[in-house]
């Protein structure tokens, strides 16, 4: 594993955790990110018990102030920041015509400044110290296509992996990579939450799990997986890619 250190939005469950959790059994020191503190416990056990250590940081996304105290922090305890897995992430369904200025915000403000944020901080402490590292930031299949009643998701994750193209160019001189996963439905809460809105869920799963031509859904450890990948050694010689893990959903 090339990351020592590695800062894991969005760490108290879904994608997040698996991540942590997995980076963790790689050897990785884990600083956990988000906005459920209680949350982050169980995670940061499951960390420990992985032999790694963890620093459990509450902190809002959207604050710039309180991602660059996680990252003071961060640093304060390990001395450097490796890696950076941006899985904080909010969504609505609903449809445009009803869609609120103040949710349009709450989505975007999540999704796309938060990930800037730590990104831009992640970014200025490497070229401080002139270390590499690597970004994985999280994007989505609502970022290349577009679905129904997710004007805000769909806008938001098609902003990050523009702007993980961007960051990939303009950082890739200073041994800084990024790149981008963009899972297609994965089992998390916020799937569950999302089908338990509609109005029959028993049908919208029976559909979401027809949309993937593998014939299921994905697993957050899969995910993960993917997310290790492009953190380690072994993808060091790739940036500005958008890893799409959707089971063949963009591929129809």
């Amino acid at each position: 594993m090339t990351c020592q250190v590695v800062l894991v939005t969005g760490a108290a469950g879904g994608i997040g955790a698996a991540t942590a959790r997995l980076l963790a059994e790689r050897g990785s020191d884990i600083v956990l990110v988000d906005r459920d503190a209680s949350a982050l416990e169980s995670v940061s056990a499951a960390v420990a018990a992985a032999g790694a250590r963890a620093l459990v940081r509450a902190a809002d996304v959207t604050d710039e102030h309180a991602v660059a105290a996680a990252f003071a922090a961060a640093y304060e305890q390990f001395d450097r920041v490796d890696g950076l897995v941006n899985s904080a992430a909010t969504m609505i369904s609903t449809p445009l015509i009803d869609t609120t200025v103040a949710e349009w915000n709450s989505v975007l403000s999540v999704n796309i400044t938060g990930t800037f944020l730590a990104c831009r901080e992640f970014v200025r402490r490497l070229r401080a110290t002139g270390r590499p590292g690597a970004i994985v930031n999280l994007s989505s299949i609502s970022g290349s296509v577009a679905l129904p009643n997710q004007a805000a998701y769909c806008a938001s994750k098609g902003a990050v992996a523009q702007l993980s193209r961007q960051i990939a160019v303009e950082q890739a001189p200073h041994g800084i990579r990024c790149n981008v996963v963009s899972p297609g439905s994965v089992a998390t809460d916020q799937l569950a939450t999302y089908l338990a809105a509609q109005p029959d869920p028993a049908a919208a799963r029976t559909d979401l799990y027809a949309a993937h031509p593998i014939g299921r859904i994905g697993e957050a450890d899969e995910i993960a997986a993917g997310i290790a990948f492009l953190l380690g050694a072994d993808a060091g010689f790739v940036t500005g890619a958008d890893l799409a893990m959707d089971g063949g959903y963009t591929s129809v």
